[in-house]
């Protein structure tokens, strides 16, 4: 194939109970990655349409970089031009660089003829995310690619079980909240009980994962580790908290690393409940906000797609 483009989405990471270990993947939401032969003996970006400045350099953007270290992997030198075209913004809380990272990996894959099975990608897309914020995390990059729940266990993804009936309401307010950052003010040590705590609430979360127990999942969603520490960097969270779950939200909580956050539903109506009410507290503010509902039974993953 001379020419591939594949689309990865938008994902929520840690979902309150499971912080580096838990995700889900969007699906209208995400960015797509196009790369195309270029006869050369490097790789190129061409275009990069985005509403912030992204690196051109290639040794720098995480599309490029995670094609370098597939390149490696497989000592090909076979280059590619490369033209990224983000669907929401970097720094937003909702894996935006894993969104890409993962759109690169499965474009190059599938323009070599997928010597890699999907899975074997999230290595090469892990590294995206290190160039983009430090950290090799797997916990938006699992979901961007493979699409679903994932829970992570030794750095393996095992795929959970989506409700039926289950709905994402993402908010993002336009204010920058870089992952080193959010990352660095999260407490490195927690006591035994708070330990003890949050290993059950994820425990308890997942079981309502697989009964569809959405009470369960409502009493179980408490973030004991880190929300405490970075819903700071959020106005309005403990409000929009309080609309959320007074609208029938499942629960609400901060995605990634912020500053998004999202409440989980179980139903259209009540999705769009919960995303009125938070506009509402964001209106006269002064900050720009974006947000939108997604059916969750249609996050897919990583797919080709027209650029």
């Amino acid at each position: 194939m001379n020419k591939v483009c594949a689309f990865a989405p938008a994902t929520i990471a840690n979902l309150n109970v499971g912080f580096d270990v838990l995700g889900l993947a969007l699906s209208s939401v995400g960015d797509r990655v196009e790369v195309s032969a270029n006869g050369l003996k490097e790789n190129r970006i061409t275009e990069i349409i985005s509403e912030i400045p992204l690196p051109t350099d290639p040794k720098k953007n995480s599309c490029t970089y995670v094609i370098e270290k597939m390149q490696a992997s497989l000592g090909v030198d076979t280059y590619v031009d490369v033209r990224i075209k983000k669907g929401f913004a970097s720094g937003s809380g909702l894996g935006s660089s894993s969104a890409s990272s993962a759109a690169a990996a499965y474009a190059y894959n599938a323009f070599l003829g997928n010597p890699f099975q999907i899975e074997e990608l999230l290595p090469f897309a892990a590294e995206g995310e290190r160039i983009a914020c430090g950290s090799a995390h797997l916990d938006n990059v699992s979901p961007a690619l493979l699409g679903g729940i994932v829970l992570l266990h030794n750095r393996k993804p095992v795929r959970l079980p989506m409700p039926k009936e289950l709905y994402a309401v993402s908010f993002f307010p336009k204010i920058e909240v870089k992952t080193s950052s959010s990352r660095s003010i999260v407490a490195q040590h927690a006591s035994l009980d708070v330990v003890a705590k949050q290993v059950s609430a994820m425990g308890a979360f997942v079981v309502g994962l697989y009964s569809g127990d959405y009470q369960l999942m409502n009493s179980a969603s408490v973030d004991y580790l880190v929300e405490p520490s970075r819903k700071i960097l959020i106005p309005y969270f403990d409000e929009m908290r309080a609309v959320a779950m007074g609208a029938g939200g499942i629960t609400f909580g901060i995605s990634g690393s912020g500053p998004s956050v999202f409440a989980l539903s179980p139903t259209l109506m009540i999705a769009e409940k919960i995303r009125n009410a938070l506009e509402a507290i964001y209106e006269g503010s002064g900050i720009r906000t974006l947000s939108f509902v997604e059916d969750l039974k249609n996050g897919k993953g990583a797919k080709l797609c027209e650029y």
